[in-house]
């Protein structure tokens, strides 16, 4: 997905704003006419992403099969959400399927802009959505409702340089005990022991992943209370910390791309939280100097909190609009593309394929991209970040507290508490908690 966080909190935010302005408009659930017989053409709203190219490359040998044209509208990432609202609210069916990001799931359905697939999905046998583990299935989800299909999955993983952990003699973490003791090898070697993000703009959401992965939460689930004054949340503040001293000069203030540079340029052994969508980036051999020894690994897990450590998912689902004309012809291609038949093609588009099991086991698929055993290993039990309206908000105001905490304008103990504080009058309100 690559997305910097400023763009996902820009897209966020501009459709939250839109969210309010739908509780007056006439709820399609599902009044939208549906035309008769087989359309000539289906439009689908994508935005640049190596997702979007698997689907066009499908897309002619579904016109050669069916007859039907599927055409594509790309806008601009933080645009995405903000123009599946509008078709929403306006009713005027300007495209049939989109491209959604299932961090923005809350704000989109709440302004009523996907329609509910549950009974697509159980009426087509031949889909099998069986074949995918219960995480993937509950990320397509929201408030236990399927707005979308399986396009691609990404969750935070553990990535390390196979040739330096040859070298130093060690193995991919099991723990956060372990990742530390890899960190402290690598650098006794000579090595930068890790690096990872902690600019003012995303760095909440590789904290996140720390924290899940110690079995802690940003939000009770059934409170929607914040948990940032949580034993488990200081621990995964202390763990996200401690890696700055691994790694180089101006970590502290690094972003994704700063992060992933000096992974991918300096002799830098791990990076504990990261998207497994970088895959083809990393290992470029045009941009990368070590390309061919970056692996995978599941993040490292360790029970501390009151939840199950799990990896965090995140990814694209393929959607139908609920103003479309057209939504059992869009359900057809979908089901179609994202089919088990054609994981391949994705691959061979350069596209991260659905996360089925039966793709995630496959050796011929696991050899094209070795990736693939980490994701079928953490998806199993992953958790999406949580998932309500508020959280672009949210990630934006931690993310700048964590970003003071890490350049030390502030202690880590002044920090947790301010977050604490900051996400408690967001969810205040917004009328989310009540206390």
């Amino acid at each position: 997905m690559k997305k910097s966080g400023v763009l996902i909190a820009v897209g966020l935010l501009a459709a939250a704003s839109l969210v309010g302005c739908s509780a007056d408009q006439p709820d399609a659930d599902n009044g939208v006419p549906q035309e008769e017989g087989k359309p000539d053409s289906l439009t689908m709203l994508v935005t640049a992403s190596p997702s979007a190219d698997g689907l066009r490359a499908l897309a002619a040998d579904y016109e050669d099969e069916t007859g039907i044209a599927i055409e594509f509208v790309e806008v601009p990432y933080e645009q995405l959400a903000t123009r599946i609202i509008l078709a929403a609210q306006s009713g005027e069916s300007t495209f049939d399927m989109a491209q959604v990001d299932g961090f923005t799931m809350p704000q989109v359905v709440a302004g009523k802009g996907l329609l509910d697939l549950d009974e697509f999905i159980a009426e087509d046998d031949e889909y099998d959505y069986d074949d995918f583990p219960e995480g993937i299935k509950n990320y397509a989800m929201q408030d236990g409702v399927s707005y979308g299909l399986p396009l691609s999955t990404e969750p935070y993983l553990q990535w390390y340089r196979s040739d330096l952990y040859d070298e130093v003699g060690i193995e991919p973490a099991a723990t956060w005990d372990d990742l530390f003791d890899n960190a402290d090898a690598l650098k006794e070697a000579g090595h930068y022991g890790a690096v990872g993000v902690y600019g003012a703009a995303g760095s909440a959401h590789h904290y996140n992943a720390v924290l899940v992965g110690l079995g802690g939460r940003l939000i009770d689930p059934e409170t929607n209370r914040p948990m940032l004054d949580t034993e488990v949340a200081a621990t995964a503040l202390d763990r996200y910390l401690d890696l700055l001293e691994y790694g180089p000069s101006g970590t502290a203030s690094a972003t994704i791309f700063d992060a992933v540079n000096s992974f991918s340029q300096l002799d830098v052994g791990q990076m504990a939280t990261l998207a497994s969508g970088w895959w083809s980036t990393i290992n470029d051999p045009e941009e990368t100097p070590n390309a061919g020894n970056y692996k995978t690994a599941p993040p490292a897990l360790q029970a501390v909190g009151d939840f199950e450590p799990s990896a965090v998912l995140y990814g694209w689902v393929a959607s139908i609009s609920q103003a479309s004309p057209h939504q059992q012809a869009a359900w057809d291609f979908l089901s179609w593309a994202l089919s088990k038949d054609n994981a391949e093609a994705f691959i061979d588009a350069g596209a991260p394929p659905p996360a089925r099991i039966s793709t995630t086991s496959n050796p011929e698929f696991l050899e094209k991209l070795p990736y693939l055993e980490a994701v079928g290993e953490s998806v199993e039990s992953g958790v999406p970040i949580d998932r309500i309206p508020e959280m672009a908000q949210i990630i934006t105001v931690l993310s700048q507290t964590l970003n003071s905490i890490a350049t030390e304008q502030m202690t880590r103990e002044e920090g947790l508490e301010k977050a604490q504080d900051q996400l408690l009058n967001i969810l205040v309100q917004s009328g989310r908690y009540t206390g």
